[in-house]
């Protein structure tokens, strides 16, 4: 708030505190200060007026004298002291003084909306009267009924007792249609304040009804305290700038609002509900009262639903005049029967006896301020420029209506201005809106009508169409081109175009469709005719929009007028668009969604006549190495080499599609039989197994195929399911596998999915237990130590194999977890054995370590805990690797390793000879151990060719100072051989199956040189 304004609520008050504080402390002063009170409050509305100036004073000063009379009333006693007082006389000048001031207060506030609001006072002045009726009902009920059979009261004061508290309600209702949103959210003081000194009196008139009615007699100071907070309130109100009401009425919606039907509903169903609730308790002793209520209920609802069907036709009457103007002003075909149009409607909008003009002017010559994107501005007269208001015959008000229709603007459109009673003009402001955007395009319309010449003539038309970049040709009805615009040279790539054959210009293979476009234009005339040609010029074949029109009627052409526009840049990013979403960006084949709609199109046809549909699943094998270990760049070149190969081994017939990933699939049409597709099967493994040849590196890619065929599904989706099933159990199988589709793969699928389900299950239960497989001195007989292997117990089911839950883990993510709780309990097992052993020389325990681990950022912290468990050996802990971790070789990988080798960890190469294997990774990594794979060991003592590459690797390891370990001994042979070579360690099952923790400390005791049986 200003400081003007804070000081001059700060003298209301001031003064209005000290008053009522002698007020309450000299009970001798209380009815001179009682009038000073009340004519201090009269001031201030007064004061109000005279400083903010509202547009309305006299429902101001009507509160005023309203305040005086009540003022008058201290002159004999406190407002309302003298009519609870049951020896006093039945109706006191204060009591008369009091009561009269009402019809005062009621009247000013009727003016107060009038002054906010446009034409729809009465109806505010009906729903205030409805809600004080609907509430008198239960006052009499409640407070005026027991009065009447309470004694020594007369019926004067029964009447006087109720008629207070009445005539508050009467005042919060009109109050109620002021607290409009506006006021509600903070921009309206004023009427803020006012309706809680209403509210305040209210509460004190009905407290002393209540204490009237249980025998008390309501002190004066009681009473006289909800006049003095209601006549400090609107003194305050009046001091406040909100006051003055907005700069103009606004018109009142036609509909109230949700919550004030609500509330007039709600009205309506009290007095029945009394009715109901008094007729229960007894309460209702004579019905006359609540009659003539209700019936003055009734009437009050049916003159406010009158009013409002009255202002429904007005509605209706202002959408058929703006109907008729629209319609009007689309056929007006000049400004001035635009200018005549908006005279009539403003004039049947505004009404006939109203004085009025209307002017429909430029843009230009009407006031900066509408010019902000407001529909309409309302400017006194005075305002306007002197030429626009000496045309208005002294009309005050005007308002300023925007030409501009919905949507972007479009130059500068014309405005409407319409003059008049400012009331009527805020009330048929939206009317006049939609007049004013109908206006300004139809004036722009007519002036593009007229018929005058443009000053140019036919030279200023020729310019036009030589800056244009698309052809006119104008073509005679034997179809020779009679006209061409200059562009047509750049199109064409010839120097003259006119007298040649409209086909002549166009593609060969595309003149066709140019005599179907004439003879469209024949057979249909006043049609435009829309085609796609081929023009071939010095560029080469050029893509145009064609679009034909005949105005052979039409005196100043007399032909056919085609329209062409280059759309080769269009239609090429059309065709990579599709091509993108039908085909895969790396190798360049057919998608998934291509190859369904190609598979379904197949299964649609006769399966009596054509031939079998067959689908190929094709599935890489160990693709995700390759990405790993040579990056994706080297894995996309691989998968467009696998691409080429299929296309090349396929018949034209067939399709061959990328379904994503490592993943393909073939589409055979033309199978005569199941047989067909296991060859064609057959031949794509062979294609596939030939080595890939890259700058960097030469790459085998082995492949799995799963084949369906039409027989085993007429759906395409679940046809390629089928196809996929099948190739999970070619790659079950094993490398280089096929297998065709049959129905009891689903149920594998279906175990497959159940047995992940469980591993989740297990993970996080940790259900699993360790084995330990114990490495031994083959010279020596001892056990040097352990390898720790997972399983998986299944309680009645027994174990699940490791070659099943290992790879699934792998796939889902879970082999982290999993090889994080192997490391831990292997570890402290190990620990155990070692303090029980007593041995010199700790035995040691082997982890393998996935590909993933190595990845984890928090692998080597592990570690790090595991070497700290108490009572573990100094250098006792080794961890297995494959080779394709040691490919994926990076910076972060070598920290690891160092890192690794600083804590005392050994480093084994697990199934040495399996991967991709490089002399050059045992030179550059620090590997302590190389396990020999058992596909080495299998056949040595029947291979000698065999038996001579692993003294090969023996010796290497020897030279390299590495220790070799031999994996799968499982016969004595096999063991004697590879001591001969000087293979010193080894494991299998001839020494021992894997053993619990308490089978290996017996193990540990045990001598495991030549001689002992397989165990």
């Amino acid at each position: 708030m200003p400081p003007a304004q804070l000081l001059m609520a700060a003298a209301r008050i001031a003064p209005a505190g000290g008053a009522v504080c002698l007020y309450l402390a000299a009970p001798g002063l209380r009815e001179p200060l009682w009038t000073v009170i009340m004519l201090a409050s009269a001031a201030a509305l007064t004061t109000g007026v005279l400083v903010h100036r509202p547009g309305l004073r006299w429902p101001w000063l009507t509160l005023a004298a309203g305040l005086v009379v009540v003022a008058a009333s201290g002159a004999h006693a406190p407002a309302q002291s003298a009519h609870v007082q049951a020896a006093g006389p039945v109706v006191s000048p204060a009591n008369a003084f009091g009561l009269a001031a009402y019809p005062l207060f009621a009247l000013g506030l009727f003016g107060l909306v009038r002054s906010r609001w446009v034409g729809r006072a009465l109806p505010c002045l009906l729903s205030g009267l409805v809600i004080t009726a609907s509430l008198t009902l239960p006052a009499w009920i409640h407070l005026v009924q027991p009065l009447a059979i309470r004694g020594g009261l007369t019926w004067q004061q029964r009447a006087v007792a109720i008629a207070y508290p009445l005539g508050d309600l009467l005042l919060l209702a009109m109050l109620a249609r002021l607290l409009t949103p506006r006021a509600r959210s903070g921009h309206d003081r004023a009427v803020q304040v006012m309706a809680l000194g209403t509210v305040t009196l209210l509460c004190f008139d009905v407290a002393s009804g209540v204490l009237l009615l249980h025998g008390g007699r309501p002190g004066s100071v009681l009473l006289d305290s909800g006049w003095i907070v209601l006549g400090t309130a609107w003194g305050l109100a009046a001091l406040h700038p909100s006051m003055a009401g907005p700069p103009s009425p606004r018109p009142l919606p036609l509909a109230g609002t949700p919550r004030r039907l609500v509330l007039l509903a709600a009205a309506t169903l009290v007095p029945p509900a009394v009715l109901l609730s008094g007729q229960q308790t007894g309460r209702i002793r004579d019905a006359a009262v609540p009659a003539a209520l209700s019936c003055l209920l009734f009437l009050l609802v049916v003159l406010r639903l009158a009013e409002g069907i009255v202002q429904h036709r007005k509605a209706r009457a202002r959408e058929r005049v703006l109907r008729t103007a629209v319609a009007a002003l689309a056929a007006a075909d000049s400004p001035a029967q635009v200018s005549r149009c908006c005279e009539a409607a403003v004039a049947a909008l505004l009404g006939p006896r109203v004085p009025h003009r209307s002017l429909l002017l430029p843009a230009g010559e009407v006031p900066g301020p509408l010019g902000t994107g407001r529909p309409s501005l309302l400017l006194p007269a005075d305002r306007l420029p002197p030429g626009i208001a000496a045309r208005l015959a002294g009309l005050p008000t005007a308002l300023v209506c925007s030409g501009a229709g919905p949507g972007p603007p479009s130059g500068f459109p014309d405005v409407l201005l319409a003059a008049g009673d400012e009331r009527r003009l805020i009330e048929t402001r939206a009317s006049l809106e939609t007049l004013a955007a109908h206006a300004g395009p139809a004036a722009q319309r007519a002036r593009l009508r007229s018929d005058r010449p443009h000053p140019g003539g036919e030279a200023y038309f020729r310019t036009l169409l030589s800056s244009t970049s698309d052809v006119v040709l104008v073509v005679d009805a034997d179809a020779t081109v009679r006209y061409a615009s200059p562009s047509a040279r750049a199109l064409f790539g010839r120097g003259e175009v006119t007298g040649s054959a409209l086909r002549s210009l166009v593609d060969p293979q595309d003149r066709e469709r140019v005599d179907r476009a004439l003879a469209a234009l024949d057979s249909a005339p006043g049609r435009d005719v829309h085609d796609h040609w081929g023009v071939r010029g010095r560029g080469g074949r050029t893509e145009v929009a064609a679009r034909c029109r005949d105005l052979r009627a039409d005196g100043t052409v007399g032909g056919l007028v085609v329209t062409l526009r280059d759309v080769t840049e269009q239609r090429n990013l059309r065709y990579e668009l599709s091509h993108r979403a039908f085909h895969d960006p790396v190798t360049g084949l057919p998608n998934r969604a291509l190859l369904l709609e190609r598979i379904g199109r197949a299964l649609l046809r006769d399966p009596r006549r054509s031939p079998l549909a067959c689908v190929l699943f094709i599935d890489l094998d160990d693709f995700k190495t390759v990405n790993e270990t040579l990056g994706h760049s080297a894995g996309d070149r691989i998968l467009k080499a696998v691409g080429e190969r299929l296309s090349e081994t396929l018949r034209c017939t067939d399709t061959a599609a990328r379904l994503g990933g490592d993943a393909f699939a073939v589409l055979m049409e033309e199978a005569r039989q199941p047989e067909d597709a296991e060859l064609l099967a057959q031949q794509v493994i062979q294609v596939l197994d030939r080595p890939f040849r890259l700058p960097e590196v030469t790459i085998g890619i082995s492949a799995g195929v799963g084949v369906a065929t039409s027989r085993d599904s007429t759906d395409p989706d679940e046809l390629l399911s089928c196809a996929g099933l099948a190739v999970y159990a070619a790659k079950s199988a094993g490398k280089r596998q096929w297998r065709r589709f049959a129905p009891g793969l689903r149920v594998r699928v279906t175990e497959r999915h159940d047995l992940r389900a469980r591993l989740d299950r297990a993970i996080s239960r940790e259900e699993f237990a360790l084995r330990y497989q114990p490495v031994v001195d083959i010279t020596g007989g001892q056990v040097i130590g352990f390898e720790a292997l997972a399983r998986w117990p299944q309680g009645r089911c027994g174990l699940v194999s490791p070659g099943q839950f290992i790879p699934l883990a792998e796939e889902t993510g879970h082999i982290a977890p999993l090889g994080a709780w192997v490391l831990r309990n292997a570890v402290a097992d190990m620990a155990r054995l070692q303090q029980t052993a007593g041995r010199a020389v700790a035995p040691y325990i082997s982890v393998n370590v996935s590909g993933r681990q190595w990845q984890d950022t928090d692998f080597l912290e592990e570690v790090s805990k595991a070497v700290e468990t108490p009572g573990l050996a100094p250098g006792s802990l080794q961890l297995e690797l494959t080779e394709s971790v040691l490919l994926r070789r990076d910076d972060r990988l070598d920290r690891v390793i160092r890192s690794l080798k600083e804590l005392g960890v050994r480093i084994a190469v697990d199934d040495f000879g399996t991967g991709f294997s490089s002399l050059r990774y045992l030179r550059d990594f620090p590997v302590d151990t190389l396990k020999l794979d058992k596909t080495y060991i299998d056949d040595i003592p029947r291979d000698p060719r065999q038996a001579a590459l692993v003294q090969g690797i023996v010796c290497l390891a020897r030279t390299l100072g590495l220790q070799i370990i031999a994996e799968g001994i499982e016969q004595r042979g096999q063991r004697d051989l590879l001591s001969a070579m000087g293979c010193r360690f080894g494991q299998g099952f001839l020494f021992a199956r894997p053993l619990t923790v308490e089978q290996s400390a017996v193990a540990l005791g045990k001598h495991y040189g030549p001689g002992p049986a397989l165990r």
